[in-house]
């Protein structure tokens, strides 16, 4: 199972995003994030409009760090079609993005979806505060449960 998260620059909610699912599945899993891909899913995070090889923003790096979480090594990298055609779940942080996924690859309507359940957008919080940095990676975490449970039930592989 490949996993991606998609957002605009690849900075700050898409890294978020992969760090905080790689630690709920990992505790689920009662392994570590290194063991993840032996276990068979390897996640990952890319942005719509990303340049490449951009670290981080400090904010988000603080507030991942805050989670115990080390997003230092993360680089930015540009979303592409063969990453979307690889992953099983793509999950967008704004419909937008979505929106820009499913008009490039129609086909995969069915593995596109919009992380928030209720259909809103995480607001970006590039260029803001660390306080809105933890809002929007409570948002997030707050979402990925739902996903996280939703694929041990769909995919017993992963139990």
């Amino acid at each position: 199972m490949r996993v991606l998260f998609v957002c605009t620059g690849n900075t700050c909610r898409s890294p978020m995003a992969e760090m905080l699912f790689r630690k709920l599945v990992s505790e689920r899993l009662g392994c570590a994030d290194r063991e993840l891909r032996e276990r068979g899913l390897d996640v990952f995070s890319a942005g719509v409009g990303a340049w490449e090889n951009l670290p981080a923003s400090p904010e988000a790096v603080q507030v991942m760090r805050e989670h115990g979480l080390d997003l230092t090594e993360h680089l930015s990298r540009r979303v592409h079609r063969v990453m979307v055609e690889q992953s099983t779940l793509v999950l967008a942080l704004t419909g937008r993005h979505r929106d820009l996924l499913l008009n490039d690859c129609p086909a995969l309507g069915a593995r596109i979806h919009l992380l928030d359940r209720d259909g809103r957008d995480v607001h970006d919080p590039f260029g803001g505060t660390v306080d809105d940095y933890r809002r929007c990676a409570l948002q997030i975490g707050q979402n990925l449960r739902q996903w996280v449970e939703e694929l041990f039930r769909k995919d017993t592989t992963l139990t």
